[in-house]
This record gives C-alpha cells, sequence and structure tokens, in this order.
C-alpha cells in the first residue's frame, strides 16, 4: 500500500468521519435532545465497554484514556465533596489532561497489570500534577514574561502554550507513524481542548459517547486486520485467503509462487534483509493484473487467486510478475554476514558511506492451476503446489502448469 493511500486510511478518513458525525450530531440536536436522561447514561456503558475490549484486545492506551475519561465524566456528574473540589482546578486539569493524553501518543501499548502497569500510573500522576505546576509557574512568571515577551500576552494564551504543543507533537505523530490508534489519540486531544474552549457547543455526554465509539471501531478494525493481515507484508494473510473460498464461484484458477533459494539467500545475508525481500516480492505481487487476489500463505509461499479465470488467461499476468522480480535490484553494503565484535562494528557503520555496494536479485518460481469440475478449493492449491514443485525442478524461476 503506498503511503498516501495508507494514510487516508488510518488518518484522513477517521478524522474527515469524526468531523462528520459530529456535524451530523449538532445539525440534529432537536431530534435527540428528547433522549437526554439516556443519552447522559451512555457514556457510563459505552466507555466501561471501550475499556474492557481495549483490555482483551490489548490497546492498553485506549483502555486508560476510556477509564481515565469515565472517571473525569463521573467527577462532573457527581455532588459528591471530592469532586467538588477536584472541579475547582478546572485550568490544572485542562492543562495536565492534555499532557497525559500527548504522552499516550508516545508510548507503547503494555499490559496493565505489569511492571509496566505502575509505571504507568506513576506517569498519569506525573502529567495531571504538570498542569498544576505549570499554572503556578505563569502566576509567579507571569509579569515578568508579560513585560518581556516581545508580542502581547495575556495571562489565558500563557496557560495554552503547553497545550499548543501538545497538539503540534501529537498531530505529527499521528501523520508520522499513521495507525488507528494514533488517530484515536488525537481525536480525543481535539474533543478535549474542544470541549474546555467551548464548552457549550455539545453535551459532555455526547462527545464522550462519541470518543468511545471511536475506541470501539479502533479495536474493532485494528483486531479485524491483525486477523486477515499479514504483518510484515502488508497482505492478506492465510486465513483471509480460506474467507474468500467461501465466495468463490465454480470457475477459478490458482497459483502457488515460492522465492528461490530464499533459505540460502536469508542465511547469507541476514534476517534483516530477508525481510526486505519479503516486502519487496508483497509489492510485486500485489500489483498483479488479471483481477488476482494476491495472499502471504506462508513464509516465503504466497498465493494468487483468480476468480472466473481459466489457467491460460492468467499467464501473462503471472508472467509480469515474475519478470517485475527478476528485474529488481537489491542494494547491499556488505558480501555476507558476519560476526564481529563491537568495536569493529563500529568502525563499520563509522566507513559505511565509503562502503563499495553490491546488488543481487531474486527469483521466484510459479505453479497454476485451474479448477476442474468437482474439485475443491484444496485439491486445486494441491495441484497448483505440485506445479510449483515442477518448476523448482526444470531450473526455478519459470512457470509451470
Amino acid at each position: 500500500m503506498s503511503s498516501f493511500l495508507h494514510g487516508c486510511r488510518y488518518f484522513i478518513l477517521p478524522l474527515l468521519i469524526t468531523l462528520m458525525a459530529l456535524t451530523v450530531i449538532q445539525v440534529t440536536e432537536a431530534s435527540w435532545q428528547i433522549w437526554d436522561e439516556i443519552i447522559r447514561q451512555l457514556p457510563y456503558w459505552l466507555l466501561s465497554i471501550a475499556a474492557a475490549m481495549a483490555l482483551q484486545f490489548n490497546r492498553s492506551r485506549l483502555a486508560y484514556l476510556a477509564l481515565l475519561l469515565l472517571v473525569f465524566y463521573v467527577s462532573k456528574q457527581s455532588s459528591a465533596q471530592v469532586f467538588t473540589t477536584l472541579n475547582n482546578y478546572s485550568d490544572e486539569l485542562f492543562i495536565g489532561g492534555s499532557i497525559l493524553i500527548s504522552w499516550f501518543a508516545f508510548i507503547k501499548d503494555r499490559g496493565l497489570v505489569s511492571s509496566h502497569g505502575i509505571l504507568r500510573a506513576l506517569g498519569i500522576i506525573i502529567g495531571l500534577g504538570l498542569g498544576f505546576i505549570w499554572l503556578e509557574a505563569v502566576e509567579h512568571f507571569q509579569a515578568a514574561i508579560i513585560a518581556n515577551s516581545p508580542v502581547s500576552m495575556t495571562y489565558q494564551a500563557l496557560t495554552l502554550v503547553p497545550i499548543m504543543f501538545c497538539f503540534v507533537f501529537v498531530l505529527f505523530r499521528a501523520i508520522w507513524r499513521a495507525n488507528l490508534v494514533n488517530t484515536s489519540i488525537l481525536t480525543t486531544l481535539g474533543i478535549w481542548i474542544f470541549y474546555y474552549l467551548q464548552p457549550d457547543t455539545f453535551p459532555l455526554a455526547v462527545l464522550l459517547s462519541s470518543l468511545a465509539v471511536i475506541y470501539l471501531f479502533t479495536i474493532l478494525i485494528d483486531s479485524y486486520f491483525l486477523a486477515y493481515r499479514d504483518e510484515l507484508t502488508g497482505l492478506a494473510s492465510r486465513r483471509a485467503l480460506y474467507n474468500l473460498v467461501l465466495s468463490l464461484g465454480r470457475k477459478y484458477s490458482v497459483a502457488m509462487l515460492d522465492i528461490d533459494h530464499f533459505k540460502k539467500f536469508n542465511d547469507t545475508y541476514g534476517h534483516d534483509v530477508g525481510d526486505q525481500v519479503l516486502r519487496l516480492v508483497a509489492a510485486k505481487m500485489a500489483r498483479v493484473s488479471g483481477g488476482g487476489k494476491v495472499f502471504r500463505y506462508g513464509g516465503e509461499e504466497f498465493t494468487i487467486v483468480f476468480p472466473r479465470k481459466d489457467a491460460q488467461t492468467i499467464l501473462d499476468d503471472l508472467e509480469d510478475v515474475r519478470e517485475s522480480i527478476e528485474d529488481y535490484r537489491i542494494v547491499l553494503r556488505e558480501d555476507k554476514r558476519q560476526n564481529k565484535s563491537n568495536t569493529q562494528a563500529k568502525a563499520k557503520r563509522s566507513k559505511s558511506r565509503n562502503a563499495k555496494t553490491k546488488t543481487v536479485s531474486v527469483t521466484i518460481s510459479i505453479g497454476v492451476a485451474e479448477r476442474l469440475g468437482g474439485e475443491s478449493f484444496d485439491q486445486a492449491m494441491k495441484r497448483a503446489d505440485l506445479a510449483l514443485y515442477r518448476a523448482k525442478k526444470k531450473g526455478r524461476n519459470q512457470i509451470c502448469l
């Protein structure tokens, strides 16, 4: 997938959908206000469910955010003395909460009940505490800052300085590492800031319920891609292949593809280069024409299914893939992987710019089978696998029927 399409799928599209949903909610305000009592109860349920599902699917950052937002909502709805006192520090909580949300954009998902959980709890306390520290500093140095500032500054502007930095950092993080979790965290920060600056535009229950729904969709979509997409190559996985089988008609062809001498290549140049080759081959295969659907079957083996196509029709499409992989040159900086001491490795890296480069290439062998009448998909794929074996026996880098 190109970086542009990746960014659209994981960054631009979710933000557009969120903005459109909030716009629709605002336009139809008169229609849903009759459900006000039910809507005020939704954050309790939706945020709790989102936190539970996030923990189940190892999305601990979303779990923490859902739980913290739930506590925040409880504090706003409760008349208990402890929460009433806490709400008197709304500016401090806003700044500390913004810092805390931003911090979640830069850490990794880790188990809740572990040593990492203790560090996360400590980070939450520090993040919230920074809000109090910042406002204390502004109160103490306000006069000096305003007097020496080259531009006109107000107390309100000074309080917003860390918020602006937080938003810029999280925005760049979401663009640079485009994925649904980072986009969800950016959305959380945006809604958090929006509620503070415009508290009367949307009810808090609506905003928090929207965030809970975003978290739930993020978890479900992420889990889908985890189950049906190969993480290394980005291709559909074997599970996705057998899902496709359920929708195939009676006429289709199957191609089994294997990288020639991949084990030897891996042993010679190392697993990092081997992974690079797998990604390269996957990218070339993903461009196959003729309506082929590409899957990583396992290891260095790939499968392409051509619905409603016979074997002869797809040979030119597969030949284009084979040639594109054969013609591609991979640049290496050293002839083979060698064990070196740390000192030697550092010296090698320091001279890497002057190192001579070497190019290598890989080839693939392809076996093709067309489904015969009354034959199951596994039987057709077995014949394609036998054809692949014949291609290897004949010298590799070729297609066999």
